[in-house]
């Protein structure tokens, strides 16, 4: 009986998320964001430290590279990433990558260079889509969490 959980034992909060929204918008932009989530594992170390997924918009990836030589040899790349990532994701999420050249900060070699990331200001617009992304959730502990969570990413993240 390998997969089931005992009666009464709680479930996985991704497990959870992705069955209550499975088919829903907010169920789509949660699984887009598992590309952040398998980013190294498909391009491998080398070139995770040379490139970072900045957003994933209706199929379309958005990758910056650190330099001209990495975004050429990407580009003879793609096809073999844009396979491996679907492979990865189990879905037909990614459609189209494309390269733009810019600064990707390298991840930090130890504990001591470790710095809590700058969180930007939410915009009155984006609190808006975020209170509407998670309006038909029904367990407002649930919604409260979500909530957080993507204020977090977008306060992070406010090009995303």
């Amino acid at each position: 009986m390998a997969g089931k959980r005992p009666k009464g034992s709680p479930e996985k909060i991704g497990r959870l998320i992705t069955t209550r929204f499975d088919g829903t918008a907010l169920g789509a932009r949660l699984k887009d964001l598992a590309v952040w989530q398998v980013w190294e594992q498909v391009v491998g170390p080398a070139i995770a430290r040379r490139t970072r997924p900045l957003r994933l918009s209706g199929g379309q990836l958005t990758v910056l590279v650190s330099g001209a030589p990495w975004m050429q040899q990407l580009n003879f790349m793609k096809e073999e990433l844009h396979s491996k990532l679907n492979l990865c994701l189990g879905d037909e999420r990614v459609k189209e990558i494309i390269f733009k050249a810019g600064r990707v900060n390298e991840p930090a070699e130890s504990a001591e260079e470790v710095t809590k990331p700058l969180l930007h200001p939410l915009s009155p617009k984006r609190r808006e889509w975020i209170e509407q992304q998670v309006s038909d959730v029904d367990d407002s502990g649930l919604a409260t969490s979500i909530k957080s969570l993507m204020e977090l990413h977008y306060r992070r993240h406010p090009g995303d």
